[in-house]
């Protein structure tokens, strides 16, 4: 079979159209981007994400390197995971797991003290935490109950996305951007490194999103904050505090 080059599209109807044709094809590049084996295999993994949740009537959203791409339509690099956070993972977490395994993943951990979930098969893995929605207000504890961020739970893609042939929910490109330029929400040690020259062009996309759309990145800053006991312990002091943008 012949290479096949699509573009995706998320929104456009005829677009769509194509790429449900081509979803089982052997598609080797899209828009001059190496499709490699790990990559399919994300997309794979992406569609029993989303079915897995769908079956139990809650959502996964995807954040990190894939979120960016995801949200600009296209796939600009290759990416090493695939993170994830699970509305009330916690309470699934049984279900979760055999659901999962019925499909042929393997649990590579569970940390009961983050509440992070890890499912792997071949050369993939993702990795879950879990979020809530209290009040309108997201708790997303991305070490359980030793750390979270707070953020407006109506950022969350609300309806999927397609990307490829994948369905997936993002969380959205308010959190995209506020997290990418503001790491010490989760993490110091994060904070001390300099940018790397992906994040620096996954910040430049998510810009001319916000840009494309009128919302302001000052504005969106204000709403979001964190509370992380878990670096309070190891020695950071400023940590003792919420940390606020």
């Amino acid at each position: 079979m012949g290479t096949i080059f699509v573009r995706p599209c998320t929104i456009d109807y005829q677009c769509t159209v194509i790429l449900q044709l081509y979803k089982d094809l052997d598609i080797k590049h899209i828009w001059g981007v190496n499709m490699t084996h790990k990559t399919k295999q994300h997309l794979k993994m992406m569609k029993d994400i989303y079915t897995v949740s769908s079956e139990l009537g809650i959502k996964t959203f995807v954040w990190g390197g894939y979120a960016v791409d995801i949200l600009h339509g296209e796939l600009t690099r290759e990416h090493s995971d695939l993170d994830c956070f699970t509305e009330n993972l916690v309470e699934n977490l049984d279900a979760l797991k055999e659901k999962y395994e019925a499909r042929g993943y393997a649990i590579g951990f569970y940390y009961d003290d983050f509440w992070m979930l890890n499912i792997k098969k071949g050369d993939v893995h993702a990795t879950f935490n879990t979020v809530r929605n209290i009040g309108g207000i997201a708790h997303w504890h991305h070490a359980g109950p030793q750390g979270t961020v707070f953020f407006p739970y109506a950022w969350l893609d609300n309806e999927p996305r397609l990307f490829y042939s994948a369905h997936v929910y993002t969380f959205g490109i308010e959190m995209a951007y506020v997290l990418k330029t503001n790491v010490k929400l989760v993490s110091p040690e994060w904070a001390q490194k300099e940018p790397r020259e992906k994040d620096k062009a996954d910040i430049l996309i998510l810009e001319q999103i916000l840009s494309s759309r009128g919302i302001c990145k000052d504005d969106i800053k204000k709403k979001v904050w964190s509370h992380n006991p878990y670096w309070y312990e190891l020695g950071y002091e400023e940590y003792y505090f919420p940390i606020r943008l």
